[in-house]
């Protein structure tokens, strides 16, 4: 189940976002949403690159279930 906060997070990620911009966009404190980004990472839903000492967090793509060469 997901919550509604972790489904505000994965609506503003339609481009890669630092915790601090995730958390003036959904309107919740840094340190909420960092505990959300965690869980949705677990999950496998988000994922995120270091830029200097910044975490940038995107969400995962789906993988497709067919494999290429597949029919």
């Amino acid at each position: 189940m997901i919550s509604r906060t972790e489904k505000l997070i994965l609506e503003a990620l339609e481009e890669p976002l630092t915790i601090e911009e995730i958390s003036k966009k959904i309107g919740v404190h840094r340190i909420t949403a960092s505990k959300y980004l965690a869980v949705l990472e677990a999950r496998g839903l988000v994922k995120y690159r270091f830029i200097c000492k910044a975490k940038l967090f995107s969400k995962v793509k789906p993988h497709s279930s067919k494999q290429r060469g597949d029919k």
